[in-house]
């Protein structure tokens, strides 16, 4: 009697364990996953799928121009509202089923995700089972008792087969758990990317690392960033800002042109993953300037200027001056429409964010260059006009260096027009630190002292 009763709760207890197993199984089964973004499902399948001409890499570790081009592939796949499954199937349509690093949950290669789990089920049973034996073992006292009656002996045999019958029970139970608990992890774990963790999420903090990278010397900042593209291969921030450091530091290398052609390699990736990152169109403006292409440096200025960019990125400019080098670099190559159609570019975006009545320096350093630029052609006409430019820029920003150096050297070819030269050099001077390449260019033309 008691060694039924005592029986009970271990028969409970292992109840208990199979209704949670199921029940977590269950859960993770249908609880909704973590939201992802359009990079991150890009990242886990160019790491799922192995590249098809490398040893050993997937998709997202590759960098040969296949690769490139499946991610490329991917990515406007994803970005057009296209499953993983499709993603999947297309590649494997066209590449092979050796390319996929991942056994799907379904017919033969289900048995990968189903035979572990029946294997650790059989384990676990065995050293149930071990341990109930264990326990219920009768004492040797208890044993030689028994031995003394039929009716003793009719019990201990209906005990035995209440036993078998319990353990056969169990046993059963468990080969079901472990059943469903493989189809489970098949349907799961088969759908699952490489790059996912339980949750979903990215198994790495890319934030924490970028964070990182921004406050690192430039060969530890680049490492940051290639971990991130690791986890990441389109993650648009380290793409553009390891392109960027790479371009900033390749003139220091053994390679310089090999690394800045790398560096635009990745400035281009991040346009392609993002068109609308602000920061991106700055750098690579930047770098396609430096290279001679002022038609790609200007256009990637003026798209950024139809997006809703961040004050620091309009401070960057300002102090680069980078659209203004652009513009000039324009107009010298017989380009002024061009030029001038990028100095009003900015304008406009000025205009749209603080209003044109609003005195910006930033405007008028941009009014001033383009009045620079009509003035240089000597045409009568456009000259005028450029006056009219420069006037405007030194009313909208009265302490303006250009404005004012502009100004008074377009004006002394003009009549009448000597008291406000005067008045503009006069100004200049007395500026605390005007940009030394003006000063000197008044010096040389006499009207500022030496």
């Amino acid at each position: 009697m008691v060694s039924g009763r005592a029986a009970r709760p271990g028969r409970a207890v292992w109840l208990l364990v199979l209704a949670v197993v199921v029940g977590s199984l269950v859960a993770s089964e249908v609880a909704d996953r973590t939201p992802r973004t359009n990079a991150d499902r890009v990242y886990a399948l160019a790491g799922d799928f192995a590249c098809p001409v490398c040893q050993g890499q997937s998709l997202g570790e590759s960098d040969v121009p296949i690769a490139r081009t499946i991610r490329s592939t991917i990515r406007t796949m994803v970005d057009d509202g296209r499953t993983d499954a499709e993603v999947r199937t297309m590649l494997v349509d066209r590449f092979g089923e050796d390319i996929d690093y991942t056994p799907t949950g379904r017919g033969l290669t289900g048995l990968v995700w189903v035979l572990p789990v029946l294997a650790a089920a059989a384990a676990l049973t065995g050293v149930g089972l071990a341990v109930s034996r264990w326990r219920s073992a009768p004492a040797p006292a208890a044993a030689s008792a028994s031995t003394d009656g039929g009716a003793a002996d009719a019990t201990d045999g209906g005990a035995a087969d209440t036993g078998r019958s319990g353990r056969a029970r169990l046993l059963v139970g468990v080969a079901v758990v472990a059943v469903v608990a493989g189809v489970l992890v098949a349907r799961t774990a088969g759908d699952r990317l490489a790059g996912d963790a339980l949750t979903g999420d990215i198994r790495l903090s890319t934030r924490t690392l970028l964070a990182e990278a921004g406050v690192a010397a430039p060969a530890e900042a680049d490492a940051l960033y290639t971990r991130v593209l690791e986890i990441q291969p389109s993650n648009v921030e380290a793409l553009a800002y390891r392109g960027w450091s790479r371009w900033r530091t390749a003139d220091g290398t053994d390679d310089g042109a090999a690394d800045r052609a790398t560096a635009l390699v990745d400035l281009d990736d991040a346009v392609a993953s993002d068109d609308a990152y602000a920061d991106v169109r700055v750098f690579r403006a930047s770098a396609r300037h430096a290279e001679g292409d002022q038609a790609g440096a200007a256009l990637d200025l003026m798209v950024l200027d139809g997006l809703n960019a961040p004050p620091i990125v309009g401070d960057l400019l300002a102090a680069s001056r980078l659209r203004q080098r652009i513009a000039g670099a324009l107009a010298s190559d017989g380009e002024l429409l061009a030029a001038l159609e990028l100095l009003d570019s900015g304008l406009d975006a000025f205009g749209d964010v603080n209003g044109d009545s609003v005195p910006d320096s930033g405007r008028a350093a941009l009014l001033a260059e383009r009045g620079w630029l009509l003035a240089s052609t000597r045409v009568p006409e456009l000259v005028e006009r450029g006056l009219a430019s420069l006037d405007e820029a030194v009313a909208v920003g009265p302490t303006d260096p250009y404005a004012l150096a502009y100004r008074a050297v377009v004006g002394m070819a003009v009549p009448d027009r000597s008291d406000q030269v005067a008045a503009d050099v006069k100004a200049f001077a007395a500026l605390e630190t005007p940009p030394a390449d003006l000063s000197a260019a008044l010096v040389s033309l006499g009207l500022l002292d030496g």
